[in-house]
């Protein structure tokens, strides 16, 4: 009895395996690949070994498909005839079904780009040819232009940042939040990363020798209780319908809640869940006779500075200062900062047939890309039309703070140097200068006046 079951439970394994050597079996080989497409992160790269530059190979077959399209004929094509025909299209071949090994990156010169990935360190300038090859089949080549090395060097700029979270009256469905010191400095580690340039390999990415750090005395020189953070509790007879009205009463409470912005960095942590996860605008102040493109700010300097909250600081949504995966958005703190630093978005749009593209970009900065659709995809390209391109079509990859879907890890040279601009010309923007925020020594405050 032991002896025939045992042949039995030998037999159903060997029909197990050989029933599963058959359906895992491959069915994908080197000769089933017919065409290859190849694109890359971007048009050009920074030759400093930092930047990469990644590949994406896509590979196609061709697949027979009946055709029962309708036949006119007669002489007055009066006849309708079904003549089945057979048709020729192509299909992308999927990734995990084409052998290891099968798709290869080479430069024009025949050298093996190893795992599609490239960097260099020779910064001269030049066009590098590319190509994907399969076997005998290679794509079409493409171009990245290496580009020149940044020549401006900054030096290094410290900002104190201010935290002031108004805690509003505990009120029935409308969720608390606790603001901590460990919160704040997740997110300012968060945006010395991407300002620092530690977290991507953005081809075009550069480090903006800006570093963020959390205050550590308030506006009286009295040691903060914990760094970065001034509560302030709400009265509950107090309303807000919309950020204006957020920004009214901050006005209002300015001498409490507007640090002086030639010490500080003001930002305002608000309970808003109906509203956007932040507020935040570009310079409203620039020295006289200075100009910016794409700035519209008043000449320096005012009767009255500053007229509104945000000439001098931004607003935070708690919600998304705590949980940035949870918003609906995307939020990213740097993205916020950026704009206060004075870049603009990368998404083309238009109103009444007038769209935002000036001289070929939206920003200013000519080695970011705009692009029209988002599509909730890091992979972006430059076509209007949302399911159709051409052959004036440009793909890219998205790390970029600015766009909205992306990896939002990487500021550009170009950005870097926008930035910057803002910051030498526009006082608003001069918090850098004071150590009094991380002291409290009144000598620090008296460097300014």
């Amino acid at each position: 009895m032991n002896r025939i079951l045992s042949f039995f439970v030998l037999f159903v394994l060997f029909v197990s395996c050989d029933h599963d050597d058959k359906f895992y079996e491959n069915p994908v080989s080197l000769s089933d690949i017919k065409l290859l497409s190849i694109r890359a992160d971007h048009k050009m790269l920074l030759p400093d070994g930092k930047a990469k530059m990644c590949f994406y190979i896509t590979a196609f077959g061709i697949k027979e498909l009946p055709d029962y399209s309708a036949q006119y004929k007669g002489v007055d094509n009066d006849t309708i005839m079904y003549d089945p025909r057979v048709v020729c299209d192509t299909f992308k071949i999927p990734e995990d079904v084409i052998p290891a090994g099968a798709l290869k990156l080479y430069d024009e010169s025949g050298n093996e780009i190893p795992d599609a990935v490239y960097s260099t360190t020779d910064a001269t300038e030049r066009t590098v040819y590319f190509y994907a090859k399969s076997g005998e089949l290679e794509s079409e080549k493409i171009a990245i232009r290496i580009r020149e090395l940044p020549k401006q060097e900054y030096e290094e700029l410290v900002f104190p940042v201010i935290f002031h979270v108004l805690n509003p009256t505990e009120q029935v469905g409308v969720p608390s939040f606790k603001i901590t010191e460990e919160v704040v400095k997740k997110n300012l580690d968060r945006l010395n990363d991407v300002f620092g340039r530690v977290v991507t390999t953005d081809p075009n990415g550069a480090d903006t020798k800006i570093k963020f750090v959390a205050a550590k005395y308030d506006v009286s020189g009295v040691k903060l209780a914990e760094e970065g953070i001034h509560n302030w509790e709400i009265s509950a007879s107090e309303t807000f319908e919309d950020i204006d009205d957020y920004e009214n009463y901050v006005l209002k409470n300015k001498l409490n809640l507007i640090y002086d912005y030639r010490y500080y960095l003001n930002i305002w942590l608000i309970n808003y869940p109906q509203g956007s996860n932040s507020s935040v605008k570009a310079p409203t102040v620039i020295l006289a006779g200075e100009e910016i493109p794409g700035l519209n700010a008043n000449e320096w300097p005012l009767d009255q500075f500053p007229e509104k909250p945000r000439d001098v600081g931004f607003f935070i949504n708690m919600s998304a200062f705590l949980n940035p995966m949870n918003s609906t958005d995307f939020f990213e703190i740097s993205n916020s900062m950026a704009q206060f630093f004075g870049l603009l978005s990368t998404q083309a749009s238009e109103s009444e047939g007038v769209s935002n593209i000036v001289d070929g970009d939206t920003d200013y900065c000519t080695d970011t890309y705009y692009y029209w659709n988002d599509n909730s995809s890091v992979l972006k390209n430059t076509s209007k039309e949302e399911d159709s391109v051409d052959e004036n079509t440009e793909y890219f990859t998205s790390y970029n703070v600015m766009d909205r879907y992306s990896w939002k890890n990487s500021i550009t040279v170009d950005q870097v140097a926008r930035i910057r601009e803002h910051i030498e010309k526009c006082p608003s923007r001069w918090m850098y200068k004071s150590k009094y925020a991380l002291t409290g020594l009144q000598e620090d405050w008296d460097a300014i006046n």
